[in-house]
């Protein structure tokens, strides 16, 4: 059977959202698509939730956590479609991603990686906005988002998987790499995922932050004054957003962001 595409579902202790996410990407299953689970040891019915549809997986397992670049690691390991995305259970996909993708490889036969626009949602308050991708500006920040990232198994081969001493970067760290190393990458001009505000790398912002810096270094897409500069900017920008007051004018931002 022909694989066009897989997706990688990391997941622990995260029931109902991985019901959600799961069933974002079954309601768009094909023949040309396989999903495989990696399940971080979840003590909870995440367990039982995996197994009721697993009929349904070409590959699921349940184990120690060993974080989250690992689980993706092992994922890839599984994965026999000609792209693979990874998705976490907090993340959704959009009703089309997959005809778009599809779409896209057919289009851009040479393009070994596809990204497409993020939608970010807060579960609390409902507010929402959208980022498009913008990979030649990954050197100030990450404007590629992993819920709409398609990478195909040739790039991964050349590349490697993800770095675990990036606990907060890893998807980052490997986009840097990748354009590092002359990968092809392709826009899909289109909302393909959903992603949940509030994740590992908005919490601990100044790790994610200092991850960001030492990466755009060691890949040689920044020098040290130019990557400390963008640091340091950022950090401080994110921290001045922080205060109640500045948050008409955080909105504000993600309007603009919105329609550039």
């Amino acid at each position: 059977m022909s694989v066009s595409l897989s997706v990688i579902m990391i997941v622990k202790n995260d029931r109902l959202r991985f019901r959600r996410a799961l069933s974002s990407v079954l309601a768009q299953k094909t023949a040309e698509l396989e999903i495989i689970v990696i399940d971080g040891g979840s003590t909870d019915s995440t367990r039982e939730e995996i197994a009721a549809h697993k009929d349904q997986l070409h590959y699921w397992e349940s184990g120690l956590d060993k974080g989250i670049a690992d689980a993706f690691n092992r994922g890839i390991a599984q994965a026999r479609g000609e792209f693979i995305a990874t998705l976490n259970s907090d993340d959704t996909w959009e009703p089309d991603t997959l005809r778009l993708v599809q779409e896209a490889q057919q289009q851009n036969p040479q393009a070994s990686v596809l990204c497409g626009a993020v939608r970010y949602l807060d579960p609390d308050s409902g507010y929402s906005y959208v980022r498009y991708p913008n990979p030649a500006a990954l050197k100030f920040r990450m404007w590629v988002f992993h819920p709409s990232l398609f990478v195909s198994r040739a790039a991964y081969a050349r590349v490697g998987g993800y770095e675990p001493q990036y606990s907060h970067a890893m998807d980052s760290e490997w986009c840097h790499r990748a354009l590092a190393r002359g990968e092809k990458f392709e826009v899909i001009p289109a909302v393909l995922a959903n992603m949940s505000l509030g994740g590992l790398s908005d919490r601990d912002f100044v790790i994610s932050l200092r991850q960001y810096r030492d990466s755009v270094m060691r890949n040689g897409l920044c020098g040290p004054v130019e990557a400390w500069t963008y640091y340091l900017l950022f950090l401080g920008l994110k921290k001045a957003m922080l205060a109640p007051l500045m948050q008409p004018v955080k909105k504000l931002r993600d309007r603009l962001i919105r329609h550039s």
